[in-house]
């Protein structure tokens, strides 16, 4: 049997088996972005590339869970921009080059 085609029909069966839940449930957003991590993880895993799966699952479920998830988003966000843009300016100031230093000549 050729491993190749194994693998890509487990991520192929995975996300038509996907597609048909969502089809009976109705879940199309944010449940297709669940499909999909699911679908590109089990392949990943099937060719040994566990760290790439758990990273492409992690993002790809943590999508339903936020947008499901009753945050209050106009408060949330433009914290989390202020402590980027804080953080950012903050780490601009410590790599300063010295200015002071002239090439010997």
């Amino acid at each position: 049997m050729n491993n190749h085609h194994t693998k890509n029909g487990i991520t192929g069966g995975i996300f038509l088996v996907g597609i048909g839940t969502l089809m009976f449930t109705n879940w199309w957003w944010p449940g297709i972005m669940l499909v999909i991590g699911l679908a590109v993880s089990a392949g990943l895993i099937l060719r040994g590339k566990y760290l790439p799966a758990l990273i492409t699952l992690t993002f790809f479920a943590a999508i339903p869970l936020l947008v499901t998830a009753d945050i209050p988003w106009g408060v949330f966000v433009p914290f989390i921009l202020i402590a980027m843009g804080a953080s950012l300016t903050s780490k601009s100031f410590g790599k300063q080059p010295n200015v002071d230093r002239q090439p010997k000549e």
